[in-house]
C-alpha cells in the first residue's frame, strides 16, 4: 500500500457514510440509478414526493416501476442512449405533477454510468397557472357582457306605482334572500328585466355578477359555447386558451335567462344539469366544473302549453317553477302610466341636458293608449319625445299615437286605394301609410316595427308624427 492511501480510504468512507445525509439538503427529490436503470440511492425529498419509501425502492429498476404502473415516465433509458440532460413531466396518481431532469455521470472511458434524476413538485404552480388562465378567461367574458354601471339601476324608473305592482315588488323582495330560483312571467316589455335586476339587488348575491343571457338572440350553433365555454382546442377557431361561458362567469352572483323558452331542446337538457347538479361541462372537457349560481328566467310564453306540444321539457318546467312571479301588462295598471311617463321624461331629459314638461292633454292621450308593448313601448316613446321635441312641453299633438282601426275591404279584384286621376306619389304615400299603420297595430310598438320593416327607427316616428299633425 503507498504511503497516504490509508487517510485517503478513510476519507471515501466518511464522504460515503454522509452522503446519504448530504443528498437529504436538497430541496429537490433525487434519484440515482445505474446505466442499467437500478436504483441506487434516493434522498428524503424523492420518497415525500413520490410516497415511496427508500426500503422499498433501493435495488428496484425503473423500467419495472413503470411496467407496475408506479411511474408514467422514466429517463434513464434516453439519457443512457443520448448521453445527454432530458427533461419531462411526470403526472403521479393522484394528479401531481413532476418536473424531472435527468443527467448522465459519465466513467473515464466517456460512457455513461450513472445517471442523477432530479424531482420537482410543480403541481402548486401548474393549480397557479390553470387559475390564471381561467381568471383571463373570465374576464374576456365579462368584457362581452353589458351589464348596468352600478347606480344607474337605482335612478331606473321602477314601475310600482299600482296596488299590483306594490304587491308584486313586495313578493320580489321576499323571495330574494331565499336564493330559490325564480321564474317571471308576463307579455313582451313589461319589465322582466328590471325586475330580475331588483330580486339581484336585494339578494345576498347583491355584491355579485348580475348576467342577462337573452336565449332568443344567440344563434343556435353558437348558444352551448356561449353558456357553457369550451376547452383550448375543442375546435377549428376557438380560442387557444379556451374560454369561459356565461354560466361560469355568473359564478356566486345571479343568471337571468331572458325569454327561456326560446331554448333549443338539447341545450335545456345541459341547464337541467346544471340545475340538478350545480356543475357544468364546458364544450371538449372530461370533468366538469362546480358552480354556485342563482337562476332566474322569464318568458313571455305559456311554458305549460310548450310542454305539451314538445318544445319545452317537463323536467326543467318544474326546476324552474320553484317561485312564480306574473308581471301584469300597462294596460291592466293604468296607475302606473302617468308616473312611469314623467319618470321616463326625467331620467332622459337629465341624460340629454333637457328641461321639458308633459301637458294635460298629452297625459290624457297616453292614458288613452293600450300601449300593446307596455312599458318598453312607452319608454322608448318618451325618450324619442325627449330628443325630438323642439319645445319645453310636450302637447297632445306630438305623441305619436295612432288610434289605428280597421279600414273597410275593398272590392274583389281592385286595389284598396283609388288610383284614377291621382299622381304615383300620393299613391305610394297612401300605400306606405297603410302599410305602416297595419305594422303598428301589427306590432304594437314604433320600434319593434322599425325593427320588423327593417328601417331605421327615426324614419317611421318622423311619420307618424306628420300624420298627427296633418289629423289622418
Amino acid at each position: 500500500m503507498q504511503a497516504g492511501a490509508e487517510p485517503c480510504i478513510e476519507i471515501f468512507n466518511m464522504l460515503n457514510l454522509f452522503v446519504e445525509q448530504l443528498c437529504d439538503t436538497l430541496r429537490d427529490g433525487l434519484c440515482i440509478s445505474d446505466r442499467n436503470g437500478i436504483i441506487l440511492l434516493v434522498n428524503t425529498k424523492y420518497s415525500e414526493v413520490t410516497g415511496i419509501s427508500r426500503e422499498d425502492i433501493l435495488g428496484k429498476s425503473v423500467s419495472g416501476m413503470v411496467q407496475n404502473g408506479v411511474f408514467d415516465v422514466v429517463l434513464n433509458p434516453e439519457v443512457v442512449q443520448g448521453k445527454r440532460a432530458v427533461t419531462r413531466v411526470q403526472t403521479l396518481a393522484d394528479g401531481r405533477k413532476l418536473v424531472l431532469e435527468g443527467h448522465p455521470i459519465f466513467d473515464s472511458q466517456g460512457g455513461v454510468a450513472y445517471v442523477a434524476t432530479f424531482m420537482r413538485d410543480v403541481t402548486a404552480l401548474s393549480e397557479l397557472r390553470e387559475e390564471l388562465a381561467s381568471q383571463k378567461e373570465l374576464l374576456e367574458t365579462f368584457r362581452r357582457i353589458n351589464n348596468p354601471v352600478p347606480g344607474k339601476l337605482l335612478k331606473y324608473p321602477r314601475a310600482a306605482h299600482s296596488q299590483a305592482m306594490r304587491r308584486l315588488y313586495g313578493e320580489a323582495e321576499t323571495i330574494a334572500a331565499a336564493d330559490a330560483t325564480v321564474l317571471l312571467l308576463g307579455e313582451t316589455g313589461v319589465g322582466k328585466d328590471v325586475l330580475a335586476r331588483r330580486i339581484h339587488a336585494a339578494s345576498p348575491r347583491a355584491a355579485k355578477t348580475f348576467i342577462k343571457v337573452d336565449c332568443g338572440s344567440i344563434p343556435e350553433h353558437l348558444i352551448e359555447t356561449e353558456l357553457f365555454g369550451y376547452t383550448a382546442g375543442s375546435f377549428s377557431g376557438a380560442n387557444k386558451s379556451g374560454k369561459a361561458g356565461l354560466i361560469e362567469a355568473a359564478n356566486e352572483g345571479t343568471l337571468f335567462l331572458d325569454e327561456i323558452g326560446e331554448l333549443p331542446l338539447a341545450m335545456q337538457s345541459r341547464l337541467l344539469r346544471v340545475l340538478q347538479d350545480w356543475e357544468i361541462m364546458r364544450v371538449g372537457a372530461t370533468a366538469p366544473r362546480r358552480v354556485d349560481v342563482r337562476i332566474i328566467a322569464a318568458t313571455n310564453k305559456d311554458l305549460e302549453k310548450e310542454v305539451q306540444k314538445g318544445r319545452f321539457r317537463k323536467d326543467l318546467y318544474y326546476r324552474l317553477k320553484v317561485v312564480i312571479l306574473t308581471i301584469p301588462p300597462l294596460r291592466m295598471r293604468q296607475a302606473d302610466i302617468l308616473p312611469l311617463a314623467h319618470s321616463f321624461l326625467n331620467y332622459y331629459a337629465e341624460k340629454y341636458g333637457r328641461k321639458i314638461s308633459i301637458t294635460p292633454e298629452a297625459e290624457k292621450k297616453l292614458l288613452e293608449h293600450s300601449w300593446p308593448g307596455n312599458v318598453r313601448e312607452l319608454e322608448n316613446l318618451i325618450q324619442g319625445l325627449a330628443i325630438t321635441c323642439n319645445k319645453d312641453e310636450i302637447c297632445c299633438v306630438d305623441i305619436p299615437i295612432v288610434k289605428v282601426s280597421p279600414r273597410e275591404a275593398a272590392p274583389p279584384g281592385q286595389p284598396p286605394f283609388v288610383l284614377d286621376g291621382r299622381p304615383l306619389k300620393d299613391i305610394m304615400r297612401e300605400l306606405e301609410n297603410n302599410v305602416l299603420r297595419a305594422g303598428l297595430e301589427r306590432y304594437g310598438s314604433i320600434t319593434e316595427a322599425a325593427k320588423q320593416f327593417q328601417v331605421d327607427r327615426s324614419t317611421i316616428f318622423r311619420k307618424v308624427q306628420a300624420w298627427v299633425k296633418n289629423g289622418e
